[in-house]
């Protein structure tokens, strides 16, 4: 599509290139905040400072060429741009294998596992990697963080971040500054903010991931379950409409609960997320993170090994890989050296 890009005002035609939109099908998928957003780029960089205007002009000149385009037999078989999701990489090469890529930007997410078993330490590090650019796994894009238990770890993501900026030195993201922090700890508070709050920050910022820590900490504590079922379902009404418009990843996390059906057979066999089907229903992937009942020495720490499995996906098989938390993040578990066979004696 060169000719769409020669056609257009040298001006506007450099602000998309300063973005790598380069065809009409991207000029119109792409929220016009990613034009208008300059933080993650260098101030000697930017060739002109974009204005609305000029983002509603390469809009217009992008739809009237597709409508002015004849189209090929073949191209009625191809995916429509609106259509194709990507995957925010969760920085840990195990992890990332066992999902495919990371979290799918379609639908809604949820994360769930036992109180300290690492949720919000996966969730620092996705908000984190959504940050870095496409070719290393991210959207290039910043988050929301809704809070309803305690509040946020704000030490803790910025010694994360730390580690991330010596691994990716020549990014040079603020990765504190891209995301957006909200506390709320009551369902119809929380139902105003997603409704009312959020599409203004979405409009404003351009968001890549949205994370609720948690849904379990709002609903679990309903005696309605009509009325809990009522303020969920519009909850997650809100955040599949988000997902979609704004192409970004949406999760959630949920607690587990004791099944009391006294069938159990192992350790995690007597425990169930909570919400019921009232809740699994509105989601479209579930992954749960537990312990394994296994240790690994890491430099003078010994740490327990996590497991990540995917308990349903309608796009990634049901898989589990196991990881390491440490000061540095969400890192692989190191690969155990053979053991070395026993010297053979030799006879005097």
């Amino acid at each position: 599509m060169t000719n769409f890009l020669d056609q257009l005002p040298k001006h506007i035609r450099e602000i998309a290139e300063s973005v790598n939109v380069l065809t009409p099908e991207a000029v119109l998928t792409t929220p016009r905040i990613k034009f208008l957003d300059t933080r993650t780029k260098s101030l000697y960089t930017l060739v002109r400072k974009c204005t609305p205007d000029d983002v509603r002009v390469l809009k217009d000149a992008a739809a009237k060429w597709l409508a002015e385009t004849p189209l090929s037999a073949d191209s009625l078989f191809k995916p429509l741009a609106n259509v194709k999701w990507s995957r925010v990489s969760f920085g840990c090469s195990a992890l990332d294998r066992c999902t495919g890529g990371g979290v799918v930007t379609r639908g809604i997410t949820e994360i769930c596992g036992a109180a300290g078993v690492g949720k919000t330490q996966l969730l620092l590090q996705l908000a984190l990697c959504v940050q870095l650019p496409v070719k290393l796994g991210g959207l290039g894009r910043g988050v929301a963080y809704i809070c309803t238990e305690d509040a946020f770890p704000a030490r803790r993501l910025l010694e994360m971040s730390k580690a991330l900026e010596s691994r990716y030195p020549q990014e040079q993201l603020n990765f504190l500054g891209n995301i957006f922090v909200e506390h709320q700890y009551e369902s119809q508070p929380l139902i105003n903010c997603v409704s009312n709050r959020l599409p203004r920050l979405l409009q404003q910022h351009s968001i890549g991931l949205i994370i609720i820590d948690s849904v379990a900490a709002i609903f679990r504590l309903y005696t309605d379950f009509l009325e809990r079922a009522r303020q969920m379902r519009r909850l997650a009404d809100a955040l599949i409409s988000y997902a979609d418009k704004y192409n970004c990843a949406v999760v959630c996390v949920n607690q587990v609960a004791s099944s009391g059906s006294g069938l159990a057979t192992g350790p995690l066999q007597d425990e169930v997320p909570c919400l019921g089907l009232q809740w699994a229903h509105l989601g479209r992937t579930r992954m749960r993170i537990s312990r394994v009942p296994k240790q690994h020495r890491v430099k003078d720490q010994l740490l327990t090994v996590r497991k990540l499995e995917v308990v349903y996906s309608p796009e990634t098989p049901n898989s589990f890989a196991e990881f390491l938390i440490t000061s540095e993040g969400v890192v692989d578990v190191p690969a155990e050296l053979p053991a070395r066979p026993p010297a053979k004696m030799r006879r005097l």
